[in-house]
C-alpha cells in the first residue's frame, strides 16, 4: 500500500522529469493510477484556469527540479495545511502544492 509520501516523491519523481514516457513510469509506484492523477491534476486546473505548465514549474520548483525540490515541497504542503489552503477532490484532501504537482504531471506525462 502506498503512503501519502510515496505517493508525493512520485509526483516529483515525474514533475521532475517530464520527458519520461508512459512505459518508463508505469513501473515507478505500481499503487499509482495514473488515469486518477490525471482526473485529480485537470480537476485543481479547471479550479486555477490560469496555472499553465510553465506558471507550475516556475511556482513548483523556482530553483530547478534537483534534490533539493522534495524538501521544499514538503514544506510549502504544510505551509498550505497551516493557511488552509486546501483543494478537495472527490473526497481527498489535497495542499494547494499537491493540487498543483498533480496539475502539472497531468501536463507533462
Amino acid at each position: 500500500m502506498s503512503t501519502r509520501r510515496d505517493l508525493l516523491a512520485a509526483l516529483v519523481a515525474l514533475a521532475a522529469a517530464p520527458s519520461l514516457s508512459q512505459a518508463q513510469t508505469s513501473g515507478f509506484l505500481p499503487g499509482l493510477d495514473k488515469d486518477a492523477a490525471r482526473r485529480i491534476g485537470e480537476a485543481w486546473r479547471k479550479a486555477h484556469p490560469g496555472d499553465t505548465a510553465k506558471t507550475l514549474v516556475a511556482k513548483l520548483f523556482p530553483t530547478g527540479r534537483g534534490p533539493e525540490a522534495l524538501p521544499r515541497l514538503r514544506r510549502a504542503m504544510a505551509a498550505d495545511f497551516r493557511a488552509g489552503a486546501i483543494f478537495a477532490h472527490r473526497g481527498w484532501r489535497l495542499s494547494n502544492t499537491e493540487g498543483a504537482l498533480f496539475a502539472l504531471v497531468s501536463m507533462e506525462t
